[in-house]
């Protein structure tokens, strides 16, 4: 695949990241410790964008090759558990993801700047576009470590504002169910980060062997 296809699904995945960042600004805004960015979605998509924007600056000057590396094998997986998570949960009960009171009506095309097109592009850059993508346990420990900081923020924030961002963390009875709740979807990112993995050295030596 040619480098300037690759920038240009990375300035698609740049433009539509900002607008979602943007537009959530906007449509929500929010008061309290931590503001937006106590959202995971938030979050990961402030990752994909730096993710893509390094991506861009190696492919045009040759640097920041591992930086981009390490962030690809943290946004990939991340950016699917949004999507895999966030999609069945909204069909299923708004109100576990949205707190109570919130008046929120988002667009179908913020929806999906926020909770699926990130993902997207992120496994089409990786899939197509890197074929020199190597499997490392620093990735896992690197997703591990998130999901943990992570944990520790939402609690954080917590202890400032008196609510959770997300009210589903108020099923939990207390913070070792819902460590372990995080714990779970760090193994499941650990999943998503392997069926890339697989996936992408599938697809490579699919396509050397037709070529």
């Amino acid at each position: 695949m040619s480098k300037a296809a690759n920038i240009l699904l990375l300035l698609f995945g740049l433009c539509t990241n900002l607008y979602g960042l943007y537009g959530v600004r906007i449509g929500l805004p929010l008061v309290g410790y931590g503001g937006h960015y106590q959202f995971l979605t938030i979050i990961a998509l402030t990752i994909s964008t730096v993710c893509f924007a390094t991506r861009i600056i190696y492919l045009l000057t040759g640097f920041f090759k591992p930086l981009y590396e390490v962030l690809s094998a943290i946004a990939t997986p991340i950016e699917s558990l949004v999507s895999v998570l966030y999609w069945p949960i909204v069909l299923y009960d708004r109100s576990l993801l949205i707190p109570e009171g919130t008046i929120l009506d988002l667009p179908l095309r913020l929806d999906l700047c926020l909770h699926l097109i990130p993902t997207i592009v992120a496994w089409v850059d990786l899939m197509l576009f890197n074929p020199e993508f190597k499997r490392s346990p620093h990735h896992i420990l690197a997703i591990y470590a998130f999901a943990m900081s992570y944990f520790v923020w939402v609690n954080h924030c917590y202890s400032h504002n008196g609510y959770w961002v997300y009210p589903i963390f108020a099923l939990f009875k207390n913070d070792a169910q819902r460590g372990a709740f995080f714990i779970f979807c760090a193994w499941v990112c650990s999943l998503l980060y392997k069926t890339v993995v697989k996936s992408h050295a599938w697809f490579h030596t699919f396509k050397t062997k037709t070529e």
